[in-house]
């Protein structure tokens, strides 16, 4: 992968602007919890904005159309600061079971309210609440998307994820092409939702900011020393990232990443570029001395 400027290692910050998304779909819809939604709109948005351009990062933005719908302004505000929007589903639906028709009508429908909203087609697809069916990646591929970012099959290195043909579990899993999309994995372990946020049922969250830090930094060294040419992808949430102590801990890990000299930050379409651009062709041998 032709990294600039002598790099050699890749960091793309995602955030997911779920907003009140994010609990519609799970269907809460009381003001507390639609509240929680707001704040991420209204205060965490602005804060990722202010901090991106202080240290001057591009990032990728995975917007769900309801989120696109209810503040345009800010997700305009988003491209207006150099950064990339990238398809995160209608209404953040869970896929899980959802018949084909389906997914491909609000495949459709989300793609229009980019084009129709904020006048850009998105090149990338993050799956909203984090699932799939074994049609999504055929219909990525229909709608012409680039990439997708989603699975954790690898950790630091960009692969195309293979279709699955049968599932045996007495024998083996058969698997079938690769499909074209390329997959920047991703990983509970490098995102803010689960360590932080509380939500009664499933996520208790409240996590020790330093514990977090720690594993972000450690991750990226150990990217960084192993894993050449490689990609760490981190995902944030306004909602849950945007709180004051959590923006503190944003604050250093930017600090730190942004003094490696090896590392390159950029948007995922910018390393999708790079990661499938031509390798460049080797300059010939020079001639060997003759013999006087």
């Amino acid at each position: 992968m032709p990294l600039p400027h002598d790099k050699h290692f890749a960091l793309a910050v995602t955030v997911d602007f779920d907003a009140q998304a994010a609990w519609l779909a799970k269907g809460k819809n009381d003001p507390a919890i639609l509240a929680r939604g707001e704040f991420g709109a209204e205060v965490g948005v602005p804060r990722l904005l202010d901090i991106f351009d202080r240290y001057q990062i591009p990032t990728t933005w995975g917007i769900p159309g309801h989120s696109i719908m209810t503040w345009p302004e800010r997700c305009k505000a988003v491209l207006a600061g150099g950064h990339e929007i990238c398809a995160h589903g209608v209404y953040h639906e869970n896929l899980t079971d959802m018949p084909e028709p389906v997914e491909r009508k609000l495949m459709e429908h989300q793609i229009q309210q980019h084009l129709d909203v904020l006048g850009t087609r998105p090149r990338g697809y993050r799956a909203p609440s984090g699932t799939m069916t074994h049609n999504t990646f055929t219909i990525l591929e229909d709608f012409g998307f680039d990439w997708h970012s989603s699975l954790s099959g690898r950790d630091f290195e960009p692969y195309h994820p293979r279709e699955i043909k049968e599932i045996n579990l007495h024998g083996a899993t058969v698997f079938g092409r690769p499909y074209r999309v390329l997959e920047f994995p991703t990983s509970w372990f490098l995102e803010d939702w689960v360590a932080f946020e509380y939500v009664g049922g499933y996520s208790m969250g409240l996590s020790d900011t330093d514990v977090v830090l720690r594993r972000w930094t450690d991750s990226l060294d150990y990217g960084l020393k192993y894993v050449r040419p490689g990609v760490m992808t981190l995902v944030l949430h306004p909602q849950s990232i945007g709180r004051p102590h959590h923006m503190m801990m944003l604050d250093r890990f930017l600090e730190y990443a942004t003094s490696l000299p090896g590392l390159w930050i950029a948007t995922l379409s910018d390393i999708f570029d790079a990661w499938t651009a031509p390798a460049a062709p080797e300059a010939p041998a020079a001639p060997a001395a003759s013999a006087e």
